[in-house]
């Protein structure tokens, strides 16, 4: 009976060790495990037995090497899963961390997700305020059972409240996962998704980024019926906080991506002005050129007086005479006898006519041309 157990176990342990791809769910390995160690206490027993001859103690001792060699093996197979699973997860991460826009990684993640974490289902949702928006269901096989489109049409549009009993609004408040066995009957479920989803259990966890909770991840195996444990709510997790690093520098860089593009228009825009100023500057002076060179042969065959007269009026002549002579707006405007204020309408046209910025530029090349004048009688 012991040895047809034993053989029994040995033929189950490596039928499961030969499975491609392995079974991600380790429960197979552990309750082999448990049954074999069952075993082990069943051949300590029978070794101590009275009247156990010499070659059946021998028989056991066999027995007992070749059942702790299977224990080992699955031991081994069961942290290869936990190892191997991690290595699926950060495999997937590095791809969608090729993704550039935060929009395409969003819509890829949940597929990658069920990929290499072992899941059917796989919801993302956003955190917005106090509620939990649903934005991106998959479904790995009969997506267009009923089930999922009733899935699919329930969850469309829909913002749900983050009541203080609901298990997400933990998740958000913990920033820790969850392993719900018993999603029916858990009084801490959103009831209406689980009687339209049918999901008997699922794991959760929280988007964390740098700053608050940003989503939510949801994950079961509705599809096959596998039983969900503590390895699937650590793979979630784990998947969870590479994504939230990933998807907060795909924001960072098409923030930055936005920014150097507005700096880059704002750049050529300045640019555009200037040239389009620097033209304008070169349009002008040479009009300024121009118009000189036309006015020039009159103007150099006249002596200095009649460069003034050609450009003066007789009243700016003589307010310009009393400017030089020191006189202030208001002596100007006695000598003259008019307004103060026609005295500084006659500065301003004197100022233009003479190409000068100031009174004192002014009387220097009033001064200047006088001189020249004396030197040349």
């Amino acid at each position: 009976m012991l040895d047809a157990e034993i053989a029994s176990l040995a033929a189950s342990t490596r039928a499961l060790l030969a499975t491609e791809p392995a079974d991600p769910d380790p429960e197979a390995a552990g309750r082999l495990l448990s049954r074999l160690a069952a075993t082990v206490e069943r051949i300590g027993d029978a070794f101590v037995r009275p009247g156990t001859s010499a070659a059946r103690a021998a028989d056991l001792c066999e027995q007992l090497v070749e059942v702790h060699e299977l224990q080992s093996d699955l031991r081994e197979h069961t942290l290869g899963l936990r190892f191997q699973t991690l290595t699926r997860i950060h495999d997937t991460l590095a791809e969608l961390r090729r993704i550039e826009s935060p929009a395409g990684l969003l819509d890829a993640a949940p597929a990658a997700l069920c990929a290499c974490g072992g899941f059917n289902r796989a919801l993302l949702s956003r955190i917005r305020g106090s509620t939990w928006v649903p934005r991106k269901f998959h479904v790995v096989e009969d997506g267009d059972s009923a089930v999922n489109r009733a899935v699919q049409e329930f969850l469309d549009g829909r913002e749900i409240p983050l009541s203080a009993t609901l298990l997400e609004a933990e998740l958000v408040r913990r920033r820790a996962p969850a392993l719900v066995e018993d999603a029916p009957d858990d009084a801490r479920t959103y009831h209406p998704l689980m009687e339209v989803s049918g999901a008997a259990g699922y794991v959760a966890a929280p988007i964390v980024t740098s700053g608050p909770v940003i989503g939510l991840w949801h994950a079961d195996t509705h599809g096959t019926g596998r039983r969900l444990t503590t390895f699937d709510r650590d793979n979630l997790q784990t998947f969870a906080e590479g994504f939230g690093l990933i998807y907060e520098r795909a924001v960072l860089v098409e923030r930055l991506e936005t920014q150097h593009r507005h700096i880059a228009e704002a750049f050529a825009s300045t640019d555009k002005v200037l040239t389009e100023l620097r033209d304008t500057q070169i349009h002008l002076a040479r009009q300024a050129v121009e118009s000189r060179a036309v006015a020039s042969p009159a103007l150099m065959l006249a002596g200095p007086e009649s460069r003034i007269q050609s450009v003066l009026t007789p009243r700016e002549r003589e307010v310009l005479g009393l400017m030089a002579g020191g006189a202030t707006n208001n002596q100007i405007a006695d000598q003259l006898v008019i307004s103060e204020g026609t005295v500084k309408s006659h500065v301003k046209h004197i100022l233009r006519k003479l190409r000068a910025s100031n009174r004192a530029e002014a009387v220097s090349r009033y001064l200047r041309l006088a001189r020249h004048q004396h030197r040349q009688a």
